[in-house]
């Protein structure tokens, strides 16, 4: 029996269950047929709680690029957040929470004159720059903001921000803070970003060096910064990524920065949400073929590289999650994975050897750790849907913030049947229509 449809605004109050049965539970029943996501909210609030423990000094501003959807950003507004914005419908989904414009950082250096004002209305105060041309264009449009010099501090890093961002240290930075004051703009904090995915434990280390080295240049001349915006780029994989990283931020922050009126700031986006989401994809086919001299299967999914799956990380698995049909063969066999539409460029994992058990068109896979950049960066090229959000949360937790004003009561019920459906995004049949076309059409 199919299982009853809970759309997806309701989520899940789990009581002796995990997400990963509230998953099982859908498949089995046979009423999901399409990709989807499990969202586990504990494993955000813990990702939250355990960097606050790490770096008590830095105050959270979300970097909401990497995971926009409802309950995440009424999670962190819940906590007490700032966010992290670099576009103006970022900045118009946070106001419309009933958020203060002072929690929002424009973290976004090179911004056109309509950003701004966009965001000098909303009462936006804070922004970064790191160019001359910024500064001339915030003199004309946005002359009362508080500016951050960004500056260059490029890690170990995945995807390398610096070569798109900053200014130059050593050759740039002392000039454009003179030349706002020339032009009588207040710079009131450095910002740098090591890049997203670091693992050069070091780089925070040297971008604090540098904007103390700032800072104690604008002492000099007699004006007065008290921010520093540390970034992200904090690695996802497991919790404990930023234990090393934190003691050496904590200690360099208490060597150069031991003023505690000075303001410290973090923008993690990925490290918070990355690991709350696992993607549940169905099988629609399993071709075998002959690539060489080895037998390869060919898996067709319902979801892929224009989807959520464009990118793969070096720490993405995939695995085959529930088998409903005959068991064919269990060991690893060379894969290749297949996304839904007729682009034949549509292949998940392209680089990577993947190796696993034969599978049918019964079987789902499940790619882990999909929380941070996935469904933001899906696209609808062939109409293609997203994959819906099944959301989950512990009993205890949501005692917790349930009282939160940025909750509804009513977004999380307990009286659920776990195996319930999201709903079927397939458009809707209509049968009463005035058929017209062109002359062209199939022989009947």
């Amino acid at each position: 029996m199919a299982s009853k449809i809970l759309g997806p605004d309701i989520g899940l109050i789990l009581k002796n269950k995990t997400p990963e049965d509230v998953a099982r539970a859908m498949i089995e029943s046979g009423g999901q047929k399409e990709p989807f996501y499990v969202f586990c909210i504990d494993e955000a609030y813990n990702r939250i709680q355990h960097f606050k423990k790490m770096m008590p000094r830095i105050q959270i501003f979300y970097a909401m690029k990497a995971n926009d959807s409802d309950k995440m950003l009424k999670l962190a507004a819940g906590l007490g957040l700032g966010f992290d914005c670099a576009s103006p419908g970022e900045i118009n989904k946070i106001l419309k929470l009933n958020i203060s414009p002072l929690s929002i950082i424009f973290a976004l250096p090179i911004k056109s004159p309509e950003w701004m004002v966009f965001a000098r209305d909303s009462g936006i105060r804070h922004t970064t720059f790191d160019s001359i041309n910024e500064l001339k264009t915030i003199k004309q449009y946005w002359p009362d903001a508080k500016l951050l010099i960004r500056i260059k501090v490029d890690g170990e890093s995945i995807y390398k921000l610096g070569e798109k961002f900053g200014c130059d240290f050593e050759t740039e930075a002392v000039y454009l803070l003179e030349k706002a004051a020339a032009l009588d703009l207040k710079v009131v904090g450095v910002a740098f970003h090591v890049g997203s995915a670091c693992s050069s434990a070091d780089s925070h280390v040297i971008g604090l060096r540098q904007a103390k080295a700032l800072f104690d240049h604008e002492a000099r001349a007699g004006r007065h910064m008290n921010i520093i915006d540390i970034g992200g780029g904090f690695l996802s994989d497991r919790t404990d990524r930023i234990d090393q990283v934190s003691k050496l931020i904590n200690s360099t922050l208490g060597e150069l920065f031991p003023d505690p009126n000075i303001q410290v700031i973090a923008e993690p986006g990925r490290y918070i949400c990355d690991s709350s989401c696992n993607l549940y994809c169905s099988i629609s086919n399993v071709r075998r073929v002959t690539k060489g001299e080895e037998i390869v299967n060919m898996i067709y999914l319902n979801d892929g590289l224009f989807g959520s799956l464009r990118y793969h990380e070096p720490w993405h698995t995939v695995k085959r999650f529930q088998t409903r049909g005959e068991v064919i063969n269990e060991n690893p066999e060379r894969t290749i994975l297949w996304g839904p539409s007729c682009d034949s460029t549509d292949r998940v994992m392209e680089n990577l050897d993947i190796f696993l058990p034969r599978c049918t068109s019964l079987d789902w896979l499940v790619f882990s750790t999909q929380g941070a950049y996935t469904f933001g960066f899906a696209s609808s090229f062939s109409c293609l849907e997203k994959p819906q959000i099944r959301s989950v949360i512990s009993q205890e937790l949501w005692d917790k913030i349930k009282n939160s004003t940025f909750f509804n009561s009513n977004e999380f019920t307990e009286e659920y049947d776990i195996s319930s459906a999201l709903p079927s995004t397939l458009p809707r049949i209509t049968k009463t229509r005035n058929i017209t076309g062109s002359n062209n059409t199939l022989k009947i």
